[in-house]
């Protein structure tokens, strides 16, 4: 008997075996047993998903003997024959070599004679997409209103370019791609039953070249099978897919957060001796590294790994920082970029490895915008020496939020909470702050706009006109949203048009106009700082003149 090959030998021949599609195969179900079943389908998405097999189980469910049903026995000559492509009364037809007119008019026409047996005629039409325009055209009536013994399964990986003629007339099913726990869930029943010896690594190098496809995974495991055989090591799996070692990958980044450059080339010339591509390697330490980035900031975030990748992952991930994985993986991605354009791939990834392996301790960013702050409020660095002349008087010291005092009963807002007690001013750059954190399309609207009120139950804004009162106007309910949930009730947003802020706003003009107002006062502080500098004052004096410009970098 001549050999079947993984992908048709345990091609799913029941619902329940699909992975991964779990919405299609629910949605298929319950049509099936409410007989509500449309007369055309649309199934997309990326190769190897189960496509083509759902539309053979569609028409299975739909010609068994015992059915429509959604659960198809399997045995009888209707599930034998369309499970085998040889049931008359199922139709499939390859889109990309019979694309023309013609060919639809040939499918036109069939559709107008009954099944020679069967329920229904199943015409599956593969990689729908191909069909000229005026194949298109010549199905569109049939596609519509076909007869009631007639079931139409369109399937592509490119939706795109169906004209939306076409998919209003079809029910539609989006499939996705597997993860590749999904995938290597899989692999492993075809293993045990197959009776081959993987390990869990040798299955997961499998499942990531597929790249979600289980096909693509099964058409892989037969290629290693006549490669290595029955009981393979990992490393001669990695070697016949052409994948990197997910073990020397993760030794690799050990290497980087030890900062263990030696580590780091010797895994780099083992690869390189094996003859991997160095972009390949590269590119499989930046996902490596992302997931460890992910474990680490987001703690609990689910990854899509193979078990003994996870528990590595989450290892790494425990014993670095996070300022150091963020770093680390900029400076990874920059060297796939850098390998691709080089002509010596080994030397580039070596020397951008090393790069991140050597790079000095991070900061953390809160603690990196603080020192920012200090230094752009005229802060002297505490490490650092004195930024001014000995004769430069220290600018005075601005008062903090804690020290201003609290307003009397009879100078305060109306109540609304403990911040709307506050000084105006400052409640409505915490509300900006909060509406930025939430989204920065809003932030920068209310960055814009100028309080005119903040009573009790209601905050009134205006706006310039033109654009920003637009996204104010548009954005309106997500502003009101923000203000919900920092005064803890809802609160309405008055919204008013002009471009001059009227005298009694409480905070005199916007935030984006204050802050424009600091930065110019700043950079005139630092230009007549420079002019003052003692060694400037005596270039002028041996130059006789006198500065004419001081640009601010």
């Amino acid at each position: 008997m001549a050999y079947l090959v993984l992908a048709r030998k345990y091609r799913p021949q029941r619902f329940a075996e699909m992975a991964g599609q779990e919405h299609v195969v629910r949605t298929l179900s319950n049509a099936l047993k409410s007989g509500q079943l449309a007369h055309a389908f649309l199934f997309t998405g990326p190769r190897g998903v189960g496509k083509t097999t759902s539309a053979r189980l569609v028409a299975k469910a739909l010609n068994c003997e015992q059915g429509p049903t959604a659960e198809p026995c399997g045995r009888c000559p209707p599930c034998l024959e369309i499970a085998d492509g040889r049931s008359v009364d199922v139709v499939e037809i390859d889109a990309a070599s019979n694309n023309g007119v013609d060919n639809v008019r040939d499918i036109v026409e069939a559709v107008k004679y009954r099944p020679a047996r069967d329920r229904f005629k199943v015409f599956v039409v593969d990689e729908v997409h191909m069909l000229s325009t005026g194949a298109f055209n010549a199905l569109l009536k049939t596609l519509e209103e076909p007869p009631p013994h007639v079931k139409f399964v369109l399937a592509t990986t490119d939706v795109h370019k169906v004209p939306e003629t076409i998919v209003s007339r079809c029910q539609r099913f989006d499939f996705r791609r597997l993860t590749q726990q999904q995938i290597v869930e899989q692999l492993r029943r075809v293993v045990e039953a197959e009776g081959l010896g993987l390990s869990d690594a040798a299955l997961a190098l499998v499942a990531r070249g597929a790249e979600g496809g289980m096909r693509d995974a099964l058409s892989t495991l037969d290629r290693v099978r006549a490669a290595c055989g029955d009981r393979p090591s990992d490393a001669e799996v990695a070697e016949a897919v052409g994948a990197v070692d997910s073990a020397a990958v993760a030794r690799v980044v050990a290497g980087l957060l030890a900062r263990d450059g030696g580590a780091v080339l010797a895994e780099v010339a083992a690869l390189y001796e094996r003859g991997l591509e160095m972009r390949r390697v590269a590119e499989e330490v930046v996902r490596h590294l992302r997931a460890v980035t992910l474990a680490k900031l987001v703690p609990g975030v689910a990854l899509d790994l193979p078990d003994v990748e996870r528990r590595e992952v989450l290892a790494q991930a425990g014993g670095a920082s996070a300022a150091q994985l963020t770093r680390l993986f900029d400076v990874a991605q920059r060297t796939v970029a850098d390998v691709r354009m080089s002509e010596q791939p080994r030397y580039a990834l070596e020397i951008g490895l090393l790069k991140g392996a050597f790079l000095a301790p991070g900061a953390e960013v809160s603690e990196l915008l603080a020192r920012l702050e200090e230094l752009s409020g005229g802060a002297v660095p505490p490490a650092g020496p004195a930024s001014t002349p000995a004769s430069t008087p220290t600018p005075a010291a601005t008062p903090t939020p804690a020290a201003t005092p609290t307003a009397t009963p009879s100078q305060a807002s109306p109540p609304t909470s403990n911040a709307a007690q506050a000084d105006p001013a400052e409640t409505w750059r915490t509300l900006v702050a909060a509406a930025e954190a939430a989204s920065p399309m809003v932030g920068n609207v209310l960055r814009q706009a100028v309080l005119l009120r903040l009573a009790e139950g209601e905050v009134a804004v205006q706006v310039p006109p033109g654009l920003p009162a637009q996204l104010a106007e548009k954005r309106k309910g997500e502003i009101e949203a923000v203000l919900r949930r920092h005064f803890g009730r809802p609160v309405r947003l008055t919204l008013a048009v002009g471009a001059a802020a009227p005298p009694e706003a409480p905070a005199g003009g916007s935030l984006a106009q204050a802050e424009q107002a600091e930065r110019e006062a700043r950079s005139a502080r630092v230009r007549e700082r420079a002019r003052e500098h003692a060694n400037i004052r005596e270039a002028a004096r041996i130059l006789d003149g006198e500065p004419t410009r001081v640009d601010e970098i």
